[in-house]
């Protein structure tokens, strides 16, 4: 058989399972795994992007709390967070600012912090302190936070992002 014939035997041999029932040979893509629910006093951190190692330390009022007061949007708990987190980075240098988000299951922020500039020393932990005192008025109470994302804004040796599951509760 000649090369021309070899060719017709070998597309005759790849198209005859087209259209049968067959198993695929390409593995399905996973479904993706549900955002976890973080139990009282729990921050389960999530995705990750950027050279800076960003870790959550602690918070006032713990994860899980319920803030009363708020009003009719999050305009009454400005201020009333406040969470501290420490930054690593192997190479260092300047960080323009950093902001954290807290996002409600309607994924609006309802609260926002922001640091001032600062430095990040070349392998030396840094920690700041980040108070929640910027409320978004578009965020409607009864409202229940989520997700929480720290952005360390910067040039591409530093600049980062951090996101975790987290649990609060807004009340009027």
């Amino acid at each position: 058989m000649g090369t021309r014939g070899s060719a017709l035997v070998l597309l005759a041999v790849l198209f005859s399972g087209c259209g049968d029932n067959t198993t695929p040979t390409v593995a399905p893509t996973p479904t993706p795994t549900p955002t976890p629910t973080p139990g009282p006093g729990e921050v389960v951190a999530g995705g990750h992007s950027g050279p800076t190692a960003i870790t959550f330390l602690s918070a006032e009022p713990v994860p899980g709390s319920t803030i009363d007061g708020c009003g009719r949007d999050a305009s009454g708990c400005a201020g009333r967070v406040q969470m501290r987190f420490r930054l690593l980075s192997s190479a260092g240098g300047p960080v323009l600012y950093a902001t954290a988000f807290l996002h409600a299951t309607t994924k609006i922020a309802c609260e926002r912090g922001t640091t001032g500039a600062f430095d990040l020393s070349p392998g030396v932990p840094t920690e700041i302190l980040i108070v929640f005192d910027q409320p978004d008025p578009a965020c409607g109470v009864p409202a229940t936070i989520s997700n929480m994302k720290l952005v360390v804004e910067g040039p591409v040796q530093t600049a980062s992002l951090q996101e975790w599951a987290i649990r609060y509760e807004l009340r009027p």
